[in-house]
């Protein structure tokens, strides 16, 4: 079942929440609200991933990294879209990409743009540096 959107759909403070209250707070009730049902999103690969798919993706990104600080160094918004370049640092407290915890703090980058539909999330494409993170796990 579909949550009701979250009331606030300016777009940039929209998807402010992704960050603040989903990473950071590690909050799934307010991403289950952000996501849309016909959600589709991107990875660094161009795989798809659908809306569970997405969940499911942070979900192993909270069991693999304890608390998360994220910086949002840029946030453009036109339109329907909304780019976003930041800035996160973790320590790697559980199993993460087949890697067992390591303790170590880590610092990762990327850009995200979403698009916006009925002020939930339609659409996202990430780009990630999965190599530099996994770099610094092994």
């Amino acid at each position: 079942m579909l949550c009701p959107p979250i009331a606030d759909d300016r777009p940039k403070r929209l998807v402010r929440r992704y960050y603040e209250d989903v990473l950071e707070q590690r909050r799934l009730d307010v991403l289950h609200r952000l996501v849309g049902r016909d959600f589709v999103g991107y990875d660094s690969g161009g795989a798809m991933m659908d809306r569970f798919e997405y969940i499911s993706a942070v979900q192993m990104l909270h069991e693999g990294f304890g608390a998360v600080t994220v910086t949002i160094e840029d946030q453009i918004a036109e339109g329907d879209r909304v780019t976003t370049r930041w800035s996160a640092v973790a320590r790697h407290t559980g199993p993460f990409a087949g890697i067992a915890p390591t303790g170590r703090e880590v610092m990762l980058a990327g850009t995200d743009i979403h698009r916006l539909d009925g002020g939930r999330f339609a659409e996202v494409w990430e780009q990630i540096d999965f190599a530099s993170l996994i770099a610094q796990l092994i």
